[in-house]
């Protein structure tokens, strides 16, 4: 062989180690020359049914906001255009987020943590628009678990603390950054 004491089978790793080297060391090269922050993911990916499960239970509030406020506003859905409008400083639209996105938003934007509380295992998330004045978009989504959205629902956002709402609002801006590449 070509190497002293060096067993055949172990050949093949040999040739991928190094390519992944480069890969990474391609990616953290390009991203210094471009200006955006090199992060890498360290979050697992999440499976089809949980990415599902959590853009149905964001459609289904969406749709119950967007009912609450054309009940009070005496609207109908067919006041409603197709691209969304504002009644009485809310956003009354479509969901414009699909599954793809919710696992854009979970594992690069908020690393499958809460946004609020920062608890990670064994806790129930949700996806909440941050400011109801505007669409659901990706720049407007937050990841909370069961008990901080509860508090969100009743306290809106002065709720949360000043210094988790600016780390918040943060990483939302980070989001307009992606989604302007």
């Amino acid at each position: 062989g070509a190497v002293d004491n060096m067993r055949v089978r172990l050949l093949p790793v040999l040739g991928t180690m190094p390519a992944i080297m480069g890969q990474s060391l391609a990616a953290y090269t390009l991203c210094e020359l471009g200006g955006k922050p090199f992060s890498p993911v360290a979050g697992e990916r999440i499976g089809r049914n949980v990415r599902h499960r959590l853009h149905q239970h964001f459609k289904n509030r969406e749709k119950k906001l967007k009912d609450e406020i054309l009940a009070k506003a005496n609207k109908s859905l067919d006041d409603v255009p197709d691209g969304g409008c504002d009644i009485n400083g809310t956003f009354v639209g479509p969901v414009m987020i699909d599954a793809d996105d919710v696992e854009y938003l979970m594992a690069e934007v908020w690393r499958n943590r809460c946004a609020v509380t920062k608890e990670r295992l064994g806790v129930v998330v949700e996806l909440v628009r941050w400011d109801v004045s505007k669409p659901s978009t990706c720049q407007n989504i937050v990841l909370m678990s069961q008990k901080a959205v509860q508090k969100f629902d009743v306290e809106g956002r002065d709720g949360i603390e000043e210094s988790v709402r600016r780390d918040i609002e943060a990483r939302l801006a980070t989001c307009k950054i992606d989604a302007s590449i």
